[in-house]
């Protein structure tokens, strides 16, 4: 007879479609159903109709899928996901099924055993080469070529012996082997303030939801002590989930993994291919990969028994989603701790002020490593007034003393100040290592016109294109738009007049390889390398030592160790200060001081050079005093005094279509219906400060409520009342990180 079960499909809805499913037909299965004209993938949600539809139009599931069921604490996190973060259900249950190649049908590959034939029966001679394949075979079944090899055959001599059925296939699945983290492979003996840490987090995997922030200055060996706690958790037969920010999971952090632990990790990142995703997610699902480390969207991986989740540097933005579903991974990542009942750590050197005000509160637990590891000591930090202290123009040093004409070159802009290139130039003789950090990635940030004042900006966004000499290609970094750097200024033609403004790493690469041409001088950026492969090869030849002076964007503050590194130059520390969005201060700070900590982790005591026009400033002074509860202080107070998050709550709308006018207008729709409770408050509606964003114009609507206040439910009931036409989209981004 069959039932009807309501299936959520892997598409923008919210609600669940009719099927007609067999009587064990159960919740959580994944099913392929028909959807219109092409088949779909989803789950059974719900047992029962939920439709007016009469039964007789109801379609059968087509195919349910030979996959373990998702369990009824993932369909629970789905649901939340999606209700908090106002998302369509079907599309976080899509980031859940999201290697497509799960959902196909099994790879076998074939080995091939005897099948008690005689060659008598089969009235086959005997031969040396027959009876070596036979001689093999007893003691295990082998592919094709394995035979070939083994007992030295040609494949013609075993396919006489499948012919005349001696040997018979033996198909087996195609997977990849995850092997088992070996516990206690190479303890670490930690410091006692170390293990006291560890001993507290290993407590808090005996059982039961817990959320503990790890709380270590940079260097202090964070990553050994969760390292305990998910030996722990390993030893009860359970998964632990280690979330990084992306660009975090290079060599360096699997190395560290596989000395403690004898294996490698499964991984979970963008750069994974279609093969990889799926035989990670089904090892996961089968509880084949006992640990998984991966960037953000591994939090919706279908854990089989999940016992751990560790957040590293989980104070970083890269955890917040901005795309199709916006969400923040560290806060979600709290929720599915609690659905499933398991402890979760965050572990940073700087914590933001959502996590300390909830520790705070008593609702997160903390423990604190204040001392860096062995002999290492913090970093003397150093601000440098770039009004006293003036960069001066550089020319090109020849390799060899020479003053021939044509090594006299016009002198280019300078933006190293003199006291940090002496700094470099000590640090090279003493053969020790230094790292320039810029947050800009190409060679300029802009590139005008001097005789007309054009400046070259993308034609899908209001954003100014950047130089890549490197490539010889202007870029834009919102949408990738790039084309051929001009020879003549579009504008006017004029010949010489193209400029380039302002540094960008590979501007300061340049002045570095001009002022130091002995120096071994690289660059790392997204741009330079777009790899993790690549990202890897550039973190180990400074590892090895065998680059004296790297230069970087943020990718620089991701946790790396460098033993020989003793000098950091922060290029531009005002940079991330005239931000306008609410976590400037908080973010800039956090971003400086995990670069700052890269300096002095080995014997050597490091420095850090701060170059700023703005030496006054809080952010930066509390830097200079290595002062992190000075600058959270002020913070807080400026966000208690704005009722701003963690002190209240807020929500995004932007909208966007390709018509200026009529987003414009119902910008202004929005902004008519607006909420006016109590607590209540919206600003806007105004043009973003990217106004065109891939051929989209944008404008944005903030709302701002008290913190006892459901921001859900103003939202959804200021949504009903608005008719959205259909060539406009309204997004919603709940607890926005980005202002653009």
């Amino acid at each position: 007879m069959g039932k009807i079960v309501g299936v959520m499909l892997t598409l923008p809805f919210n609600d669940v479609f009719d099927y007609l499913a067999t009587d064990d037909a159960h919740i959580g299965q994944i099913v392929r159903v028909p959807f219109g004209r092409e088949k779909q993938l989803g789950v059974i949600w719900k047992i029962g109709k939920s439709s007016n539809l009469d039964d007789k139009k109801i379609k059968p599931i087509e195919q349910y899928l030979p996959l373990n069921p998702l369990k009824p604490e993932l369909i629970k996190f789905v649901d939340w996901v999606a209700q908090y973060n106002l998302a369509f259900t079907g599309l976080v249950l899509k980031m859940v099924l999201c290697a497509k190649g799960a959902f196909e049908d099994e790879k076998y590959n074939f080995l091939y055993r005897l099948t008690g034939k005689t060659l008598a029966e089969a009235k086959l001679k005997n031969s040396d080469a027959r009876w070596r394949v036979i001689d093999l075979l007893k003691h295990a079944p082998y592919s094709r070529a394995e035979i070939a090899q083994g007992a030295g055959v040609s494949q013609s001599v075993i396919k006489t012996l499948i012919d005349a059925g001696l040997l018979e296939p033996l198909p087996v699945k195609k997977q990849k082997e995850f092997l088992p983290p070996k516990i206690h492979f190479n303890k670490v003996t930690l410091t006692q303030e170390q293990q006291k840490a560890a001993d507290y987090l290993c407590a808090k995997c005996d059982g039961g939801f817990s959320v503990t922030l790890l709380d270590g200055v940079t260097g202090s060996g964070k990553t050994e002590v969760y390292f305990e706690a998910a030996a722990k958790v390993l030893a009860q037969g359970r998964q632990v989930l280690i979330l990084v920010p992306e660009i975090s999971l290079t060599t360096q952090w699997l190395n560290r993994y596989e000395q403690r632990f004898g294996v490698k990790p499964a991984k979970w990142h963008s750069g994974l291919s279609t093969t990889e995703r799926t035989q990670t997610w089904k090892a996961v699902s089968e509880n084949r990969a006992k640990v998984l480390v991966g960037a953000r969207s591994a939090l919706f991986l279908p854990f089989a028994d999940l016992g751990l989740i560790v957040v590293d540097e989980s104070h970083d933005h890269s955890f917040k989603q901005e795309d199709v579903v916006n969400y923040q991974a560290r806060d979600m990542a709290v929720v599915r701790a609690k659905l499933e009942n398991l402890p979760i750590i965050l572990s940073t050197a700087t914590p933001d002020l959502e996590t300390i005000y909830n520790v705070e509160n008593n609702k997160y637990d903390c423990v604190k490593l204040t001392s860096r590891f062995a002999a290492a000591q913090l970093p003397d930090i150093k601000i440098i007034d770039l009004k006293k202290d003036k960069p001066v123009k550089w020319t090109v040093q020849p390799l060899t003393p020479n003053n021939q004409e044509e090594n006299i070159q016009k002198p280019k802009m300078s933006w190293l100040s003199p006291s940090l290139c002496q700094a470099l130039q000590e640090n090279l003789n003493k053969k020790e290592q230094s790292m320039l950090f810029l947050n800009r990635r190409g060679y300029a940030p802009l590139l005008i016109c001097r005789d007309c004042g054009h400046r070259i900006q993308c034609p899908n966004c209001t954003a100014w294109l950047t130089e890549h000499r490197s490539s010889k290609k202007l870029i834009c970094h919102h949408c990738g738009y790039m084309t051929d750097i001009p020879k003549v200024c579009p504008e006017c033609g004029s010949e010489t007049g193209l400029t380039a403004c302002g540094p960008g790493v590979e501007r300061i690469a340049e002045e570095v390889k001009g002022r130091f041409p002995n120096a071994r001088v690289e660059v790392l950026s997204s741009d330079t390398t777009s790899s993790f492969k690549e990202v890897s090869e550039v973190i180990s030849r400074m590892e090895n030592r065998q680059i004296d002076i790297l230069i970087g964007t943020q990718i620089l503050a991701k946790g790396h160790h460098f033993p020989a590194l003793t000098l950091v130059g922060i290029v531009d520390a005002d940079l991330g200060l005239m931000g306008s969005d609410l976590r400037a201060a908080e973010q800039t700070f956090q971003l400086l001081s995990q670069v700052a900590g890269r300096a002095g982790r080995g014997d050597k005591k490091g420095t850090v050079y701060v170059q700023t026009l703005y030496p006054e400033n809080a952010v930066l002074q509390a830097l200079a005093e290595n002062n992190r509860a000075k600058f959270l202080e002020l913070e807080k107070q400026s966000r208690k005094t704005l009722k701003l998050p963690p002190y209240g709550k807020l929500a995004a709308l932007i909208v966007s279509g390709a018509n200026p006018d009529m987003v414009e207008k119902t910008a202004y729709m929005l902004k008519k219906y607006a909420p006016t409770e109590n607590g209540v408050s919206v600003l806007g509606p105004a043009p973003a400060p990217i106004f065109m964003l891939r051929n989209k114009y944008r404008y944005r609507l903030l709302l701002k409520t008290l913190r006892n206040i459901n921001i859900q439910v103003i939202l959804k009931k200021w949504l009903k009342v608005v008719n959205i036409p259909s060539t406009v989209r309204v997004e919603t981004d709940i607890d926005p990180y980005s202002f653009m």
